[in-house]
């Protein structure tokens, strides 16, 4: 179903509920509404704790958050009425829901939007009567970006501009300029290496990551190290540490939130890390990426249109999507990727770029 040529809609919803990196790989479905829509202002509705992503976005003229827990301002419930309020005032031509889920669904059902679209359920399920295109998500070999964009797509939307787009905010610009101004560091002199995410079977070895960042600096660029402010994080960022003769030019590690660390990878030279939301970011600041991969798979979920070297290590069993080698927590196919091997790809990315 293709909207009418010379018909123009004026307000749009819509939906991601997701982790950060899921709402920023839905960025592109932005860009298309956007080129083909100019006046179109866009309302985002995203999980509580991911909105970083699209707060500054030039892409997004309302932004709306699912609460998760009790607020200071009242109760849940309270919060949920004022957001479905909120969204049903706005009488939306257009709903797009991203998601998948039955929350998803709702919201795009109770905003009343008058064309809403939805992926189709695997199964037969109830809430694929919420929408008035269902599309079909399904195709293991399509990057996540390309699924996303086939909502757009089914209504004759056409996007040019397909990149990741993340924006910082000039308050986290500014701190950005000031730290490095601090530490004598110049844009593009540096590496930026956040060697963890929030689930930690995807992270590498310790040992690897101190010799990597030794490498970079060996190299001349000066390595700030990041990570969250999670205790997880902390932890495995002060096990690298101790496997380094001498700490890294800069260490940030749990002293950035995303808009800093954004600003950050945006003046980095490269950024290195693993399967991650601050590898999306990279991608969407358009910054050089060397990034490693075990039981996630690179196809679905690899930086998307920017300069890398995906590291890999070849072994039968992946991706295989699991939480570590059954269930331990622990990925082999990261733990026995031995550092030459991503040395390589980072001498290749910087060789190219």
């Amino acid at each position: 179903m293709e909207i009418p040529a010379g018909s123009n809609p004026k307000n749009a919803l819509v939906i991601k509920l997701g982790h950060i990196g899921d709402v920023l790989v839905t960025t592109p479905v932005l860009t298309a509404l956007k080129e083909r829509f100019p006046g179109l202002a866009i309302t985002m509705v995203v999980n509580q704790g991911t909105e970083a992503m699209v707060r500054y976005s030039p892409l997004v003229d309302h932004l709306v958050t699912l609460e998760r827990k009790a607020s200071e301002n009242g109760n849940l419930l309270a919060a949920r009425l004022r957001m479905i309020k909120e969204l049903r005032k706005r009488r939306y031509d257009l709903s797009m829901e991203l998601s998948g889920g039955d929350r998803g669904a709702f919201l795009s059902l109770i905003s009343s939007a008058r064309l809403r679209v939805g992926f189709e359920p695997k199964k037969k399920h109830i809430r694929s009567r919420a929408f008035h295109v269902l599309v079909n998500s399904r195709g293991t070999q399509n990057h996540v970006v390309e699924t996303f964009l086939r909502q757009p797509r089914e209504l004759g939307l056409h996007p040019k501009d397909l990149g990741l787009k993340f924006e910082p905010g000039s308050v986290a610009q500014a701190r950005a300029d000031e730290i490095l101004s601090q530490n004598n560091l110049e844009p593009g002199g540096f590496a930026l290496v956040h060697p963890t995410s929030r689930w930690m079977f995807k992270t590498w070895t310790a040992e690897g990551n101190a010799k990597v960042i030794e490498y970079l600096e060996k190299l001349g660029l000066p390595v700030v190290l990041t990570c969250a402010p999670d205790k997880v994080e902390l932890d495995f960022a002060h096990q690298i540490l101790k496997c380094m003769k001498k700490p890294p030019f800069l260490n940030l590690a749990g002293k950035v939130d995303l808009y800093l660390l954004g600003a950050l990878i945006k003046r980095a030279r490269l950024f290195f890390g693993v399967d991650s939301a601050p590898m999306h970011m990279a991608a969407g600041l358009n910054t050089p990426v060397v990034v490693l991969f075990g039981p996630s798979g690179e196809k679905m979920w690899g930086p998307w249109q920017v300069p890398s070297e995906v590291v890999t290590l070849d072994m039968d069993c992946r991706p295989c999507g699991r939480d570590g080698c059954q269930g331990s927590k622990v990925s082999r196919c990261l733990t026995e990727m031995p550092p030459e091997m991503v040395i390589r790809a980072v001498d290749r990315l910087l060789e190219r770029t």
